[in-house]
Formats: C-alpha cells, structure tokens, sequence
C-alpha cells in the first residue's frame, strides 16, 4: 500500500467536488463513503438527499469556530492505495484502514474526542481519499507533523495484518527532482542539467574515487568544485558545501548546496560513515598508479570474499560503495569503453532490486 499526502488545501467543498465528480477521465465511479469522524456524515453518494455543500460545512464547522485562529490552508488530504495485484478490499476493511491511517498521523487519535473532523471516501475499488479539516475539538491544530513517515510506518503493517503485498520502502536517500526555477535557469545558459545534478554527480564520482574524508575534498577540489568545509569550535568536521564556479546568485556569490542538499546519502555524517566501515588498508599488491576504472575492476574481484567475511550492515555498504561507482565510472574511463560501463551499471542495478525484493517475500 502506498500513501499519498497532498499539499495543504482552502477549499474544502472544492476538494469534495472532485472527489465525487466524475473524474478527469471518468474514472471515478460508485463515489461514497467508507467512514467519518463520527459515522453519521451525510453522503452525497449514496443518500440522494445530501450534498456536497452540507459534507462541507459539517467538515468546516471547528474552521468557522476558530475564526482568526484557522490555518489558512486547513484542508489535510491523503489518498491510499492498495498494489494492483491485492485483493478488492470491502468497504468495512478501508474505513478501518482509514482509523489506521488518521491515528498514526496524529490527523485524529483514536479515542480522542477532540480529533479532527474527517471522511474517507471511495470512488475506485483500489484506493481511497482522506480528507480531514485541521482545527481540533479544543480549536488547535493537530501534531500531524512527520505524517507521511508515519503512515507509510502504518502502511507497512497493515500490508502484514491483511495479507497484502509487503512494498519494498526505500531508505530515504533518494535525491530530490530538481525544482523549475533551478530547470529554467539551466535552460537559461544553455545547460541540460541544472549544478545541482552536475554537483551530485562530481561528489558521486569523487566518493567512488576517495578513501578517506580528507582525500574526498582533495579530489572535488581537484576537479574544479569550491568546497567549503564547516568545523566543530574542537576542530572536527562538522559538514560541508559545494559550488560550481560560475554559478551565482542576484549578487553574484555562489549558490552552495550541503551534501545532504544534493542527496540525504550525500551527508557528511553518511559519508564519514561509508569510509569508516567499507575501506580497508590496501592490500600489498594494489597498485595506486592504475587508472581508477581499472582499480575499481580489482575491488569488484575482491568484493565476494569481502562480502563473505561481513556481516550484512557492512557487506551492505560495500555494495552501496560500487553501485556509486559503476554509475560514475562511465564518466572518467575511455570512451570506448563507456557503453559497457553503462550496461554494468544497468545489470548491477537490475541484480540488487531482485536481491532486495528476494529479502522482502
């Protein structure tokens, strides 16, 4: 199952209107609903005497209430839906998944008689619509903060409790999509990239060429990144920041990204981390002096014994380790070389989802 949380709403009948329409592609059908605050909430899809307009107002009452006080975007939506190959689940199941889901998040506590005012309704027989005003009983705001975590944390368990597919959930380190303003102002000065991923994929591939921390700055200053490194009043390093030299604000001082900017994994904490559980002292016949697409064709010959002689935190940061560098190798090695490079990185890539998938069936 996955969960959905939409931004912040105003327009609460807005929200019911097209929750009960037909769909931007009449995709919506039989829409009613599966639960409410209080199990008496009118219908308009299913009682011919209801409307949206009435659903609305008794969802709003503690907004009007507050007055001043409401959040000004005080609609709380959150869509769930079941994998496309579970069962059809009834009515009666989603409205307790729906209970799971507003508990978890802090939306509406179970037995909490001041819990926000919600609905769940049901247009589709794989997914569900919450939809919650966010003013309490006592006329404050829920503590809903961290509510995707917590209901994908929620999620999870009930894909258990209901004998449903166990979604495999990443770790948080994915790297976030570029904004709009960072794409315009790349197509701006005729770049396909914004510096943002021309950042993480220099940090990337000096990460996959470093050791040690320290050598780690040394190349991405090697390779033309200004690399600013925070410290500790003690001295240690507390974090650290890139630029691309040229790439300035309104008044032209250069636009810094913290490594946890560039991806979570990207961190200091993450990277000092990897390099003080995954490296070992080289062994006596490395040879430095080869080209580090080749060095990486000797670690990747060393990984399975690596591999067998870890336990699985480490052996697990290994593979993290040459997945990176398969994906920046083809950035440094020959040309001719590139496109099998690529297709390494493909396989390896393919290969670690089925071993991941395999750990969670």
């Amino acid at each position: 199952m996955i969960a959905k949380i939409g931004k912040a709403g105003a327009d609460t009948r807005g929200v019911l209107r097209y929750l009960y329409g037909p769909g931007r592609a009449n995709e919506h059908t039989d829409p009613h609903l599966v639960a409410s605050f209080d199990g008496f909430a009118p219908d308009p899809g299913r009682d011919e005497t209801a409307t949206r307009t009435q659903l609305a107002t008794v969802l709003d009452l503690r907004v009007k209430q507050a007055g001043d006080r409401a959040p000004d975007k005080h609609v709380w939506q959150c869509s769930v839906r079941a994998a496309p190959e579970d069962r059809t689940l009834t009515d009666d199941e989603w409205a307790v998944i729906a209970r799971r889901v507003l508990n978890a998040t802090g939306i509406a506590p179970a037995g909490d008689p001041d819990a926000c005012r919600w609905v769940a309704v049901r247009h589709a027989d794989d997914h569900i619509h919450i939809v919650a005003t966010k003013v309490r009983g006592d006329l404050r705001e829920p503590r809903h903060w961290n509510d995707y975590t917590r209901a994908d944390k929620e999620l999870a368990a009930i894909e258990k409790d209901y004998g449903l597919r166990q979604v495999i959930r990443g770790d948080r380190t994915a790297a976030k999509r570029p904004t709009r303003a960072e794409q315009e102002k790349a197509r701006r000065t005729g770049r396909t990239t914004t510096p943002r991923e021309r950042l993480r994929t220099t940090v990337r591939t000096a990460l996959s060429a470093a050791t040690s921390t320290e050598e780690f700055f040394q190349v991405l200053a090697g390779a033309g990144v200004l690399v600013d490194v925070q410290h500790f009043p003690s001295g240690d390093v507390r974090g650290y920041k890139v630029a691309l030299d040229g790439d300035t604000n309104k008044d032209g001082h250069p636009v810094w990204f913290s490594g946890s900017v560039l991806a979570p994994d990207l961190s200091y904490p993450k990277i000092a981390e990897r390099f003080a559980s995954v490296f070992a002292p080289a062994s006596p016949e490395s040879d430095n002096s080869r080209p580090a697409w080749q060095q990486v064709t000797d670690a990747t010959d060393r990984l399975p014994d690596l591999l067998d002689r870890s336990d699985e935190g480490v052996a697990q940061a290994h593979i993290a380790v040459l997945a990176e560098t398969l994906d920046a190798l083809p950035l440094i090695a020959p040309v001719d070389l590139r496109p099998q490079l690529l297709q390494a990185a493909a396989a390896f890539e393919r290969a670690n989802r089925s071993r991941i998938r395999a750990r969670h069936e």
